[in-house]
């Protein structure tokens, strides 16, 4: 209660700094949800196309520019292990100049080959058909809305009258905003005029591992990554960066923070002289005044914390709301939250620290003589 009491006293000073904590903490839980959102988006594109590997150019950095040519494909295609090869194609385009008032600032276009599995997994809420022929168009729900196609319509893109057989949904919010043509069309606008492929799906037959293929193309060829679909998102080091920037952006919020706190209790420690001295005449050991403002400044991060966690979340959410339709999602987890909550207690710790061993260390007379 005395610690409460304490902190009840400069209300003001005490609301401030709780509000720094929460800024740094609201700043983990935003970012971090939003980062790891965004890999789990990748890793449900991947794992739901049902494959299980994949084949890029790892001499890439970005593997929208990966390049597999055709021979190479059809080595790891007649490989023993190998059941089925799907070939995939990448690109982007602007949606200006379409049909509508899109909200979308990009529209990303997946080239595909006609009548192939990697299609299938687009069936589940399907509203027309899949793909059979170059001159047609998949479109993806948020993508339908925004540009006001349905089954039926007709899609000019790169210069081409695509006509929209099938509009499609999926739990990935940015293979939403987007299309599906066929690869001789992405092929076209990406120059691609030797067959090659920006990425290849590896459907493995039933009994074998992969280790085999992996071993053999990367031998043949060293420019080639052979990877399981769940390791794509720990491969490219963009991810990584993303991850450096959620961490950076952290460290500074929560540096603040903790300086708040610091402040605080600086200053709570100095007008509070003459009363710790007191404290410690009636018989407060250094160790009982020291716990006493380490105690404050655990109370401050504690309700930092909390309102960092609802704070961050609220942020999270407007975050992807004010983010390029489409393009965002968030991921929450108990781990999350609760490293936000230790980072939050562990801060007030720290804030708390130098002021807790500057009371401890008061000398009761010299303290009742401090004006």
């Amino acid at each position: 209660m005395l610690i409460l009491r304490n902190l009840r006293r400069r209300p003001l000073r005490t609301a401030l700094s709780v509000l720094g904590v929460a800024i740094g903490i609201a700043a983990i839980v935003a970012f971090h949800a939003v980062g790891r959102g965004f890999r789990a988006s990748i890793d449900r594109y991947l794992s739901d196309s049902g494959a299980q590997m994949l084949v890029v150019n790892k001499t890439m950095k970005d593997p929208a520019f990966s390049r597999v040519r055709a021979e190479e494909q059809e080595f790891i295609r007649s490989h023993p292990e190998v059941e089925h090869l799907s070939r995939a194609n990448l690109t982007i385009a602007s949606p200006r100049g379409l049909v509508g008032s899109p909200r979308i600032t990009a529209l990303v276009v997946f080239g595909r080959t006609p009548g192939d599995r990697l299609l299938d997994k687009y069936r589940p809420g399907l509203r027309g058909r899949l793909l059979e022929a170059p001159g047609e168009v998949l479109v993806g729900s948020i993508a339908a809305e925004d540009l006001k196609l349905d089954v039926g319509s007709t899609l000019e893109l790169f210069g081409r009258k695509l006509a929209v057989v099938g509009v499609y949904t999926t739990a990935v919010p940015w293979e939403r905003v987007g299309v599906i043509v066929s690869n001789d069309v992405v092929s076209d606008v990406l120059r691609l005029t030797d067959g090659s492929i920006y990425m290849g799906f590896i459907y493995l037959k039933t009994g074998t591992d992969g280790k085999a293929l992996k071993a053999a193309a990367e031998a043949k060829f060293p420019h080639l990554e052979v990877m399981k679909t769940e390791e794509f998102t720990m491969f490219y080091d963009q991810l990584e960066y993303i991850d450096w920037f959620v961490w950076i952006v952290s460290i500074v919020s929560v540096a603040v923070g903790g300086l708040g706190v610091l402040n605080t209790l600086l200053m709570s420690v100095s007008e509070r002289t003459r009363e710790i001295g007191t404290l410690r005449a009636v018989g407060w050991s250094q160790a009982r005044v020291l716990r006493m403002i380490l105690g404050e400044g655990t109370a401050v991060s504690l309700l930092g914390g909390l309102a960092g966690l609802v704070f961050g979340v609220i942020g999270a959410e407007v975050l992807v709301r004010w983010a390029p339709r489409g393009f965002l999602g968030t991921q929450y987890a108990p781990l999350l939250f609760a490293e936000a909550m230790a980072v939050a207690l562990g801060l007030g710790f720290l804030g708390a620290l130098y002021p807790a061993w500057k009371a401890g260390r008061l000398r009761p007379i010299e303290a009742l003589r401090y004006e």
